[in-house]
């Protein structure tokens, strides 16, 4: 969702508020993600700076920071040593671009500069010297990564390579329009997106709507002077930040007022839209680091349990081989000598077993042994299986939770996990030690390319809900196979769904899924109607069974990548 003009506009707003103050603090957040303390014009501000996959993001939160137990990495001890104390200089921003340039000056370390890269999947934080080598980058990119740039210490930092798009700043009308007719695409907004440098499909539809009334309309050369005004104005004139909303989810933000979707509300500056359209998820880090530390150890214990119970189910062929083995030996006690230890026994023409023996039991004594340990292993696997079962469903759901975790985005979200955690054991009784927990939030609603509802479930009981009491049984259901994850549901009702709408949420279910960070994952699909609770031992909100699926491959993608 952050794009060119979102950077343009946060870099004014950043250099209006903490250019020139200094870094009180250095916190570390999250393994990707820090923030800073800044006291400029008599007053402490917070900045978050993220590099998550599919979240990289740079705002000013409202919340006060504290530093996470994380790993205290190079990066962010170097980072520490060259910011803290130093002044943030100025703040400066890539023209056309999603790149942000922080310039500190440290008495003690000289100049340094905090390079951030919003550039969606591929958010990097590189921290430079005077010479503009790298420190160290978050993350770090070597050159067997096979990528157009090198991200490591010592190596000389090169900014993305250029697009050789119109700079809509620095071009004519007649330029504007030669540079239109050369983009691929067939639309307005498509031309748009391909041949002017800094417009994104959001600002490409923009655009679009103002000249022709139709976000979709075909290009006209007589859109040329109209387009070239509007393309100055947002560029030149002060950030207008706009939200849009659809049934109170946020679903499109920008730095200007948006006309082209319904239930548009202004916000006051560029960081707070941010804030408000993502949630402080930066200030939320150390609560969720911490909660996670607090459940390990009761997942670990699951995971303990399962295996031991996967170990005490016994092949049915072993079972019957123990009761065997005690029969053969009475079938040959008498041709057994004192103190032997081995009888190999012909049991038919195919099998013959060779069968241990303690050489301090009687026959009879050690086919005890076999005969016992024969029961013990068929009562296990008549009881057993059930507990495999529970077990197994137990730990589903601990995933899960860890996964509702990983996504939450409000602390209302986070104290529904935390309560979830509790009812499941994970988690002690202890409340979060910051109040707040806001109101309950609704499911994530999305709109795919083709303006199908798209629903996913933020969390263990929202997926329950989602798929029991909001979709309808014709709905199109989808879900990350074999990992814990979000619900998606298709608001479709029956109606064929189209290959780029099944795509759309389908990678949707798999970025909301613990395999978000994969570069591929399959993805399961079927009509809600065949999606059913799992029932009794081990039952818990989420867990379901699914027949008649089928199977999309696709690569995670967040809501963003799609904008």
């Amino acid at each position: 969702m952050i794009d060119a003009l979102v950077v343009h506009a946060l870099g004014a707003e950043l250099n209006g508020t903490i250019a020139g103050g200094r870094v009180q603090q250095v916190f570390f957040l999250a393994p990707l993600v820090i923030g800073l303390e800044v006291y400029a014009m008599h007053e402490r501000r917070y900045l978050a700076a993220s590099a998550e996959p599919q979240r990289a993001r740079l705002l000013l939160v409202s919340e006060k920071l504290r530093s996470a137990s994380v790993p205290l990495t190079p990066f962010f001890l170097l980072l520490k040593k060259y910011a803290q104390g130093a002044f943030l200089h100025r703040v400066v921003v890539a023209p056309r671009e999603r790149i942000l340039r922080l310039e500190f000056d440290s008495r003690a370390q000289g100049i340094s500069t905090l390079v951030v890269e919003l550039l969606g999947a591929r958010g990097n934080l590189i921290l430079l010297d005077a010479g503009g080598f790298i420190l160290d980058a978050l993350p770090r990119v070597p050159a067997s990564a096979q990528r157009a740039r090198t991200l490591e210490p010592r190596v000389k930092y090169a900014p993305p390579p250029p697009q050789g798009k119109a700079d809509p700043l620095a071009v004519s009308i007649q330029a504007l329009g030669e540079a239109l007719r050369r983009a691929n695409g067939e639309t307005l907004a498509e031309k748009l997106v391909n041949g002017v440098a800094g417009t994104s499909p959001l600002l490409a539809r923009e655009a679009a709507y103002r000249v022709s009334r139709d976000t979709q309309t075909p290009y006209n050369p007589a859109f040329d002077a109209p387009l070239h005004e509007i393309l100055t104005q947002v560029w030149r004139e002060p950030a207008a930040p706009s939200i849009a909303w659809r049934e109170s989810q946020p679903v499109a933000i920008a730095a200007f007022t948006l006309t082209h979707l319904p239930n548009v509300e202004p916000v006051s500056g560029m960081s707070a839209a941010l804030e408000k359209f993502y949630g402080a998820a930066e200030s939320y880090q150390a609560v969720k680091i911490a909660l996670r530390a607090q459940m390990e150890p009761a997942r670990a214990k699951l995971q303990r349990k399962l295996f031991s119970l996967q170990r005490e189910l016994a092949p049915s062929a072993e079972i019957e081989k123990l009761k065997l083995s005690g029969e053969m030996i009475l079938g040959y006690q008498y041709a057994l000598a004192p103190g032997q230890t081995m009888l190999r026994a012909p049991v038919d023409e195919q099998l013959t077993l060779d069968i241990a023996l303690d050489p301090k039991l009687n026959a009879v004594e050690n086919a005890n042994v076999y005969f016992e340990k024969y029961k013990r292993a068929r009562d296990a696997q008549a009881r057993v299986p059930a507990r495999l079962a529970e077990a197994e469903n137990d730990l589903a759901y601990a995933e899960q939770i860890f996964n509702d975790l990983d996504q939450a985005e409000t602390r209302a979200e986070i104290e529904q996990v935390a309560d979830a955690a509790r009812q499941a054991h994970l988690l002690s009784e202890t409340k979060l030690r910051s109040g707040g927990g806001g109101v309950r939030t609704g499911p994530r609603l999305f709109v795919s390319p083709d303006g199908l509802t798209v629903w996913v479930g933020r969390n263990a009981r929202q997926n329950d809900e989602l798929t029991f009491e909001r979709a309808n049984p014709n709905d199109v259901w989808l879900h990350a196979r074999s990992r814990a994850g979000s619900h998606v549901v298709i608001a479709s009702n029956g109606a064929d769904v189209p290959p780029t709408t099944l795509e759309y949420a389908a990678a949707l279910a798999a970025f909301y899924s613990q395999a978000r960070d994969e570069n591929a994952v399959d993805v399961i699909y079927t009509p809600r109607k065949n999606v059913h609770r799992v029932r009794g031992a081990g039952a818990h909100p989420g867990l379901v069974t699914v027949r008649e699926e089928k199977i999309v491959r696709v690569k995670p993608a967040a809501p963003d990548a799609f904008t």
